[in-house]
């Protein structure tokens, strides 16, 4: 294939100068020692314990396509342990491939095993990760901190949707692409799927990675759900509206119980709302992507939703609603007992929205 690339390049009447360049790229290349006749390692992005990130170039690529390869350490000592593995290994590959057809997470370009080992390449993300940019710019505002949380939600709805967890969501798997300003959420090494509740199934205990500070308690016992996602999305947001390391604020060793309202001035909703989606009880937090959404959407309602909910005792006078809470005149007709029931319809359809928005 490489040679036919060669030729084909070799045989074009008027080559420009695009193509000579990336022809001497390429030769370059060539010099250097490549990995399964396709791949220049550039240099190493990281290390951790499901595996080791190289940035390389594909040299088969009409333009020297940029990618990262993963190279994924799964312990294989006998032959049983291989097989199993590399049945992992196809579903992992098919897992991510199912991600990849988000625009904001990375594509899966290839997958395949050398030496008994088993490689993962993606595509690459050019841009600073939001650990880079806080490094770099400072803290943000509740304004652009909000503005995340809103941008981050569809991403991470989508990974929900596909029945899986993401269980690493922070600030240096976060990447702001530079050629869109759009973020990209990178890194799934620690992916695992959710539990089946909607089943009635007992939850089985797993074992879950993640980063300690970054990652909710029940994770750590490996019970995530899809909260514990929400839970690493807010001590994200603190990062970023600090800077300062969960660690840093945590009162408990493995990295929860965060004491932070000292440490930062927000408003008294968003204040709810962080102290929400950090709740050390998973059952008090938001469940999914669509709770929080509604608590964001709703903190522009808020005041008037709050003034619909009265402890005026009743009595034999006529209830004095507020002007929140007080029909249209569209629906002012029939008797006054159909509107006083309809009244108390709206009442109730208006607190039910409250409370299940409202963090407690």
């Amino acid at each position: 294939m490489k040679s036919s690339l060669l030729r084909s390049s070799s045989s074009s009447p008027a080559p420009t100068f695009a193509a000579e360049a990336a022809s001497e790229q390429r030769s370059a290349a060539h010099q250097s020692r490549l990995f399964r006749n396709q791949y220049v390692i550039i240099h190493r992005l990281g290390q951790g314990g499901f595996g080791t990130t190289y940035f390389a170039k594909d040299v088969t690529a009409a333009h020297l396509l940029p990618c990262v390869i993963k190279q994924l350490k799964y312990k294989s000592k006998t032959t049983i342990e291989l097989a199993r593995n590399q049945r992992r290994f196809q579903r992992e590959a098919r897992m991510m491939a199912r991600l990849g057809n988000h625009a904001q997470l990375p594509g899966l370009l290839s997958h395949f095993t050398d030496n008994g080992k088993f490689y993962l390449v993606q595509e690459h993300v050019p841009g600073l990760t939001i650990s880079q940019e806080v490094r770099r710019q400072g803290v943000q505002t509740e304004a652009q901190v909000k503005q995340f949380i809103r941008e981050m939600l569809p991403i991470i709805r989508h990974v929900h949707r596909q029945n899986l967890l993401h269980l690493d969501i922070k600030p240096a798997n976060i990447i702001r692409r530079s050629d869109d300003n759009q973020l990209v959420l990178i890194d799934f090494g620690a992916v695992r799927r959710a539990s089946n509740e909607a089943a009635n199934l007992p939850a089985k205990k797993q074992r879950c990675a993640g980063t300690i500070g970054f990652s909710p308690i029940e994770q750590l016992e490996g019970m995530p759900t899809y909260a514990s996602d929400i839970y690493s999305l807010g001590v994200t947001c603190l990062y970023l509206l600090t800077a300062i390391s969960p660690i840093d604020m945590a009162l408990s060793p493995k990295g929860q119980n965060l004491r932070w309202q000292e440490s930062v001035e927000l408003s008294p909703y968003f204040t709810r709302v962080l102290t929400k989606m950090l709740h050390l009880d998973v059952n008090r937090r938001f469940q999914n992507t669509y709770e929080l959404e509604g608590a964001m959407n709703l903190e522009t309602h808020y005041e008037s939703l709050k003034n619909c909910l009265t402890t005026e005792a009743m009595t034999d006078k006529r209830f004095s609603s507020p002007d929140a809470c007080r029909l249209t005149s569209s629906t002012e007709r029939g008797s006054y007992a159909q509107r006083q029931a309809q009244s108390i319809k709206e009442w109730q359809r208006r607190r039910r929205q409250f409370k299940a928005f409202t963090p407690e």
